[in-house]
């Protein structure tokens, strides 16, 4: 047996330093402001304003080892546990662990984000006066009125009441357009297919009252699906929606959001800052859209997007859900968008990841799955469709009739595109004849498909009638699609780089849409022409809300937010944008054609090279100079946060800001001074009529 005696350290040779890794560099967040000063008074920063969303942010060690000590185990389903896997464990064996909140999360500039941007909607429900004797909360669980058929949204308008905040407009207008056509009429919440003597109803199982609204199917506590893995709900949640209006009637602000593999519902100055209820997913939800039409104290319906494809149908109100496009079945890319109709309530539509617009019945239910093993009909109808353009687009270039002379390259330009509609014609043959003898499409979601080729839609808007879809692409062009017609009528060309967002006027005369220009462009639908553009973002604009609450003389105000971290507000006019900056009397870019569209006559100054030789059932407007529209400037410009801004809102109350780091930020509205300030001329020239911020202060002392 041998004896190791180790030499002496001073025999070693000593080893270079190991090297320094630089850490990646972050950037210091400024400091932030908590007040931001208007004309008409100072929006206050209001952190517990609202429920609190969650963080994206894996947990710390010390958050794990105390989960640790408690149990193993994990709540995976709604129906058992499940022992965690190797690769759910934090440590050398797996990726670090996470919550459902922070599921796919990344660090950047030491700020956890969320794989999808936060996406929120805020929703006002009035819950009148309880009558003595009057049942509870028979209506939020949906029984009572599910049974007698009898749901109104009308009966549940609240007065009309003084909200106590507001603003006067810095811009003033005499223009009351009195020839603006009226808003259309809403088509009224029924069941399709009618039938007459005695017929059961399709999508209304075992009901026998006509008039009934059908509701989601599945519980979201008990349900055994895997995609469904967790639901939590607020402690005496119906207990205390059940006293709403017992001291008289009560508007409850609600707000709705997806984190991670979580969507959620909370309430605006509720009682605590904790969830209402928040339900977990196996897949990550990207988008969501709330019914106002059936929105009411005992029925909120949801429609939640995911990355997967999926759409769910979710009523709050009973705790139920509704699968539609299951496991993509009809579409297996994210879902970018979904949006109610406004004309038609029990229609939605959702456009996907690879630019497919479909159609969905709110009632309705997916084809069977073996659907599965065919190609779908819209997308055998969108290929037939693009081979036969192309086909026509050559024969046109190769006509050698000497009358016809082939157009040179640069006035040929590219080929136009216009929509691509596909229409389920099988879908009101359910009930008409004998079974074996109906299409697996009868009564079946999609409604209809729409298309539109060469480009990706990266957002849409309806407008608040119903009249137009603004439809904003990658390519940099807005395109109006008349929804009656189901017709593409205008396509507006910007100036650069893809457009991000859309945001109607409440009236529906103007659409806002801002992208990677940095501008904010303001376009009038029912003149089909661009009538101002915003300056103000340094960095790429990613969204727009117009603040619902009308001023007098037609005057408007929106809010912006972009990349570059500001929250920008706008205030304008119907009048001034009719005025354009620079005024050329012997030159037109735009003229009023037949049926109320502006054609462009563009000319100099512009490249031809887009311009198309063919525009199927579209007018394409190219972009004007910057000199010949009018520029606006903002009202307030205010970086206020340490992140990309990806989200702002206008609720009654305050203006919402969301980062794409899922921070979330309440700026209460200053008080509304009710009656006219008296305007008295200073020493310095100007008028006083409002206090002045600091700022302003500060430079008055000094001067």
């Amino acid at each position: 047996m041998e004896l190791y005696i180790p030499p002496p350290t001073a025999f070693f040779r000593p080893l270079p330093p190991r090297p320094v890794v630089p850490a990646v560099p972050i950037v210091p967040v400024p400091d932030l402001p908590d007040r931001l000063y208007a004309p008409e008074g100072t929006y206050i920063l209001n952190p517990e304003a609202f429920t609190n969303i969650g963080s994206p942010a894996h947990p710390t060690a010390t958050e794990l080892a105390k989960q640790m000590q408690s149990t193993n185990t994990f709540l995976a389903g709604a129906s058992g546990f499940m022992v965690a896997g190797p690769g759910m464990m934090p440590g050398p064996m797996g990726p670090p662990a996470s919550t459902a909140m922070s599921y796919n999360s990344s660090v950047v500039n030491g700020q956890a984000q969320p794989p999808n941007p936060v996406k929120m909607s805020f929703v006002n429900v009035w819950f009148p006066p309880k009558v003595i004797g009057e049942r509870g909360f028979g209506g939020l669980l949906g029984k009572q009125q599910q049974q007698q058929g009898n749901f109104d949204p009308q009966q549940q308008a609240p007065p009309k009441e003084d909200t106590g905040y507001g603003y006067e407009h810095s811009i003033s207008s005499e223009d009351s357009d009195p020839t603006s056509p009226s808003e259309l009429p809403v088509v009224p919440l029924e069941l399709p297919f009618t039938t007459s003597g005695g017929k059961r109803i399709p999508f209304t199982k075992n009901q026998t009252t006509a008039n009934v609204i059908p509701r989601p199917k599945n519980s979201l506590r008990s349900s055994s699906s895997t995609f469904v893995t967790r639901t939590q709900i607020q402690e005496n949640l119906l207990k205390n929606l059940a006293e709403r209006g017992r001291n008289g009637g009560e508007m409850a602000k609600w707000g709705f959001w997806n984190l991670g593999r979580t969507f959620a519902w909370g309430e605006e100055g509720g009682k605590t800052r904790e969830p209402l209820t928040r339900v977990t997913f196996s897949q990550v939800p990207s988008c969501h859209a709330v019914n106002l039409h059936t929105l009411g104290p005992d029925r909120v319906d949801v429609i939640v997007g995911f990355s997967s494809g999926d759409l769910v149908w979710v009523d709050f109100a009973i705790g139920k859900y509704s699968r539609l496009n299951k496991g993509g079945l009809l579409n297996n890319t994210a879902v970018l968008g979904v949006h109610f109709d406004p004309r038609q309530p029990h229609h939605f539509i959702a456009h996907f990841a690879d630019s497919t617009i479909l159609r969905f019945h709110l009632f309705a239910d997916d084809p069977v799955a073996t659907v599965m093993g065919y190609v779908l009909p819209w997308n055998n109808y969108f290929d037939s469709a693009r081979r036969d353009s192309a086909t026509s687009n050559t024969n046109t270039n190769t006509n050698t009739n000497s009358n016809q002379p082939t157009p040179k390259p640069d006035e040929q330009g590219e080929w136009e595109e216009g929509l691509i509609k596909w229409k389920n014609e099988d879908w009101s043959q359910l009930g008409l004849g004998k079974q074996k003898d109906i299409s697996m499409w009868a009564g079946k979601n999609p409604i209809a498909a729409w298309k539109i080729e060469k480009t990706k839609v990266t957002a849409m808007a309806y407008s608040p009638d119903g009249r137009f879809l603004a439809v904003a692409a990658e390519d940099g062009n807005l395109r109006m699609i008349d929804v009656a017609e189901e017709q593409l009528t205008d396509t507006f060309a910007g100036y650069f780089g893809s457009l991000n967002c859309i945001a109607w006027s409440p009236d529906s005369r103007f659409v806002a849409v801002g992208g990677q220009d940095d501008l904010i462009t303001i376009f009038s639908a029912r003149e089909s022409r661009i009538v101002a553009r915003c300056q103000g973002h340094a960095a790429f604009v990613t969204s727009i809300a117009f603040d619902q609450s009308r001023g007098e003389a037609r005057a408007y105000r929106f809010a912006s937010v972009g990349e570059d971290a500001k929250l920008i507000l706008w205030d304008f006019s119907a009048a001034a944008l009719h005025r354009p900056r620079h005024h050329h009397p012997t030159t037109s870019h735009h003229r009023l054609a037949a049926g109320g569209s502006s054609v462009s006559l563009s000319g100099h100054g512009h490249s031809k090279s887009h311009l198309p030789i063919n525009v199927k059932s579209s007018i394409y407007h190219p972009a004007p100079p910057r000199s010949e529209v009018a520029l606006l400037q903002p009202v307030l410009a205010r970086v206020v946060e340490g992140n990309l801004l990806s989200g702002v809102h206008m609720v009654q109350s305050s203006i919402v800001t969301v980062s794409r780091a899922a921070g979330v930020k309440f700026w209460t509205r200053p008080p509304k001074n009710h009656g006219p300030k008296p305007r008295t001329a200073s020493k310095n020239g100007r008028e006083s009529g409002r206090e002045r911020n600091p700022r302003e202060r500060e430079i008055s002392a000094t001067a």
